[in-house]
């Protein structure tokens, strides 16, 4: 078993800032700022960022669409609803 250490506020913050506007994966950015992956709480992670289920653009200003996927605003304004 991997014991981890879970990672701080201000952890999440930074790797959310370092993921938005960006395709990258969750794995790359932990890799660019040297993080563990394994610390990482999707769900605790959230809060700070999401990943549009349309566009793959991660960002802080996501909407649920009909089905509660998180949808970018640009998405929404495309596809409509």
């Amino acid at each position: 078993m991997i014991v981890t250490d879970p990672m701080t506020d201000p952890q999440y913050k930074r790797l959310a800032k370092h993921l938005t506007k960006t395709r990258k994966t969750l794995w790359q950015a932990c890799q660019d700022l040297n993080m563990d992956v394994d610390g990482v709480d999707y769900y605790e992670f959230d809060k700070y960022a999401l990943q549009c289920t349309h566009c793959d653009i991660w960002g802080t200003n996501h909407v649920p669409d009909l089905d509660d996927n998180p949808i970018c605003v640009t998405c929404l304004q495309i596809v409509g609803m």
